[in-house]
């Protein structure tokens, strides 16, 4: 592919889907809990652990709102703690099935210093997120094909499915772009009028949000389509010239506001693939799905008949559901 290695599985948007039910899952603990909430073969997990998840929750614009009612309908707080429950059986029987089927994997310090700046980036920031919360999603991930690699070891990939592949990815194989963008974060129109001033006359991104008193938070990033942040700023980002700063976009974060500013570091504009630039890529896209056909109906027996037990307090494990009820 000549050097651009743009179609890949959708890692980061597994993860971030897997980062945005940890921020629902939230729990509200409370006196009375036991300290050992569940044990899942012989892993125990404490309420210490689900209440961590409800700290994490109530901090997030979607919490706050669903804890008050804002919309006219209130969360329960044992529906949310069964929920964060849930969440951390699925991680310690994922963990459990990884070291009996002898799947190995392992995290390295640059994939998570890549979580570390995902969790800087747009709202995740403001919600709460740390980079850990999208290294945890990450590895479940890694332990999940590890697991299906094993269960189908050869998989063929006819030129059909390829061609499938190709034509319902039209945003990763299609014209494309790589750009190193400024996000700042202003606190007022006025201050991020001020910073685009001074970007217009050519000032360094870092030197001019760290002049200004207005900066809520700012940083460098790479973007490109399938860079898992707001769809509108990926698109903000696609029209901007390097050099150029955008219309600041305000953003209501719960009790903060906050008045979004880009700016084009650098951006290379990329032709479309063809079906044989793309072909390593998409074949491995395909067999991963295959895999996970197969893994998903074997994890679905495992949970029928693992040991996951729940102290009452919370409810009662459904292994059919994978959920405490």
């Amino acid at each position: 592919m000549s050097g651009r290695t743009r179609v890949r599985s959708a890692r980061y948007g597994v993860a971030g889907a897997l980062a945005l039910t940890l921020a629902l899952s939230g729990c509200g603990g409370g006196g009375g809990a036991p300290a050992i909430a569940a044990n899942v073969e012989g892993i125990e997990i404490t309420s210490a652990q689900v209440d961590e998840l409800f700290k994490i929750f109530e901090n997030t614009d979607t919490g706050q709102a669903d804890l008050q009612g804002v919309d006219g309908v209130k969360a329960a707080p044992e529906q949310i703690r069964r929920t964060a429950l849930s969440y951390r059986i699925k991680i310690a029987f994922v963990e459990f099935l990884a070291k009996r089927e002898g799947a190995q994997v392992s995290d390295s310090a640059d994939e998570n210093e890549v979580y570390d700046e995902l969790a800087e980036i747009g709202s995740l920031k403001f919600a709460g997120y740390k980079g850990e919360d999208l290294q945890v999603a990450a590895r479940i991930e890694k332990i999940s094909k590890a697991i299906a690699a094993k269960l189908l070891p050869e998989v063929s990939v006819s030129r059909e499915e390829l061609q499938a592949a190709y034509d319902a990815r039209p945003e990763i194989v299609g014209a494309s772009f790589r750009a190193t963008t400024g996000i700042a974060f202003m606190d007022s129109p006025e201050s991020a009028a001020a910073l685009r001033k001074a970007l217009a006359k050519g000032t360094d991104f870092k030197t001019a949000t760290d002049a200004l008193s207005g900066t809520v938070g700012a940083d460098t990033v790479d973007i490109n389509p399938i860079t898992p942040i707001q769809a509108e700023i990926v698109e903000q980002v696609r029209k901007l010239e390097p050099g150029e700063s955008s219309e600041p976009t305000r953003y209501d974060l719960g009790d903060v506001t906050v008045y979004t500013v880009l700016y084009q570091v650098k951006r290379k504009d990329l032709p479309a693939l063809t079906l044989e630039d793309a072909k390593p890529e998409l074949t491995q896209i395909v067999v991963d799905s295959k895999r996970f056909q197969v893994f998903d109906d074997w994890l679905r027996k495992q949970y029928l008949a693992a040991n996951i037990t729940v102290d009452k307090y919370y409810g009662k494990w459904d292994p059919t559901l994978r959920a405490v009820i």
